[in-house]
Order: structure tokens, then sequence, then C-alpha cells
């Protein structure tokens, strides 16, 4: 995507199951668009399930791809809805590029961070984190897993998030969102952006802890 100032950030994916999910409002779709994005996908999703369509399916599909639509940020440059099986299991994937106000200090960052790199981008970090979520069917809060990859060169980040989610599923995506990741590129006006190495303090500031 072209964010109009000769910046942009591109993406490719071979796996099946990823959609893109468009802007809405603004310069993007209206409402009547959006309905006919929400009604085109579920039937291309219905054809590619073929059997393992239910008819619940009818309802709790087209409100996955609903909640997509709302998932998007102005500052996303990207955004992907993954179905990575022919069943109601989606995560949403963020990707944003943009000016820092000063640089990422790794140390406060939080979560468990380990070294990356992206073929077309750079060095950088992954930072592993777990939010709680409060279900009142449940017996008590939820515990999500997100994933978030950051490449910096100091005045500027990409960010590619992996929405949390339960952690198993999270663990089951990590193949996938890296796959993904490696394919993205950032161009501006004096062609490829590069991130530099996170230094020191990234090092210092890694963790060991796991997937669960």
């Amino acid at each position: 995507m072209d964010h109009g100032t000769g910046w942009q950030v591109t993406a490719r994916t071979d796996d099946p199951g990823w959609l893109e999910v468009p802007p809405t409002g603004g310069a993007g779709l209206d409402e009547a668009q959006a309905s006919a994005w929400v009604s085109g996908r579920a039937a291309e999703l219905r054809a590619d399930w073929a059997d393992r369509w239910r008819p619940e399916h009818d309802v709790l599909v087209p409100a996955a791809l609903e909640h997509a639509l709302a998932r998007r940020t102005p500052d996303d440059a990207l955004c992907f809805q993954l179905w990575p099986v022919r069943e109601p299991r989606a995560a949403i994937v963020h990707v944003a590029f943009g000016a820092l106000e000063q640089p990422l200090d790794w140390r406060e960052v939080g979560g468990a961070l380990s070294p990356l790199t992206l073929p077309e981008v750079g060095p950088g970090v992954q930072r592993v984190f777990r939010e709680q979520l409060q279900v009142p069917e449940a017996d008590g809060p939820v515990e999500l897993l997100g994933i978030d990859l950051l490449c910096t060169d100091g005045a500027a980040l990409l960010h590619v998030r992996l929405e949390p989610t339960l952690p198993g599923f999270a663990s089951d995506l990590v193949p996938l969102l890296h796959a993904f990741a490696a394919t993205i590129a950032v161009h501006g006006p004096a062609g490829p952006w590069r991130s530099n190495d996170p230094g020191d303090d990234a090092v210092a500031a890694w963790s060991s802890e796991a997937l669960a």
C-alpha cells in the first residue's frame, strides 16, 4: 500500500486462507461495498470448504468477516484475516509502518523477546506477549497470546502483529506468520528501506520464554 508520501509496503503469500482486509470509511469501502465484500468472501470460503460447511457457518463466517473489517486500523498499511483450516477459526494480522517520535528502548518493550531477520527488511525483534480476556461464560479470565515482529532503523518502525488469540492457535500460526513476514518489503523515495541491528539493549532483553 502507498501512503501517498512515496512510501510503499508490500507483501505476498501463496498459502491458502489469507484474506486481505480492505479499509472502510473515508477513502475505503462504504457500507454497501463492505457488505458486498463480506458476502463475496463468505461465498469463496463456502465454495472452498465444500462439505465441511455447516448451517451454523452461514452466521459465524460473515460475523467473523465483519469483525475483520472492524479490526483494521487507520495505521495499517496492510491487514489480513488468516483462516488456516476449513473451519471458523481465524486470526487477524496487521502490518504498519511509520515514523518514530524517539528510538525504541527494547528494555521497556516488555514480553518475551527474541531476535529475527526479515529477508527484505533486515534484523529485528519478535515479541511474544500475553493478555487476559474477561469472558462471562468462563470461570475466570481467558489467557490470550499475541506476537509482534518489530524492525526499526531508529527513525521508523515496521510493525507486524498477530492479534492475541488462544495460545495453542497462536502457536500453530507462527510458521505461517513468519513465512508471510519474510515477503514484506518497504520502499521509499530513496529505494528499499532497511532496519538496523537492534543492538546490545535488545540482546540484554532476550527472553527464553516459549510459546505455550
